[in-house]
C-alpha cells in the first residue's frame, strides 16, 4: 500500500478547477467539520463552505500528490485553504483551515 503525501505537485488554473466541479454537487465530509467546537458549529454554517465552493473564485488551486486539490479563497483576514476531492458525481469537502497567506510551493 503506498500512502500519498498533501505535497502540492502541480498548480492548476481557476478555469481548469472550475470546469472540473462544473455541474457536480458539493458535500461536506464529516471530518471537515469534526475538529469544530460545539460553539463554532453553531456560528459556522456548512452553506456557507459550499457556497464558497460554488460561487467564488479561488486564489490559487494545486494538486496534491494524493490527488485532492488545496484550493485557496480570499478572506477579509487572510485565506480559507479548502481540501477537495473530485470524483466523477460530486465534489467533497474534506477539510479547510483558514491561513493568512497562501504558502509559496516549489513545484
Amino acid at each position: 500500500m503506498e500512502i500519498y503525501s498533501t505535497k502540492p505537485v502541480t498548480e492548476i488554473s481557476t478555469e481548469e478547477f472550475q470546469y472540473l466541479i462544473k455541474g457536480k454537487e458539493v458535500i461536506i465530509s464529516p471530518h471537515a467539520i469534526w475538529h469544530l467546537s460545539n460553539h463554532q458549529r453553531k456560528v459556522f454554517n456548512v452553506d456557507e463552505l459550499i457556497n464558497i465552493v460554488l460561487r467564488e473564485t479561488p486564489r490559487k488551486v494545486y494538486l496534491q500528490e494524493n490527488g485532492r486539490y488545496a484550493v485557496y479563497y480570499r478572506k477579509s483576514d487572510g485565506y480559507r485553504k479548502i481540501i477537495i476531492e473530485i470524483r466523477s458525481d460530486k465534489t467533497i469537502v474534506v477539510t479547510f483551515v483558514d491561513t493568512s497567506e497562501i504558502p509559496r510551493c516549489n513545484l
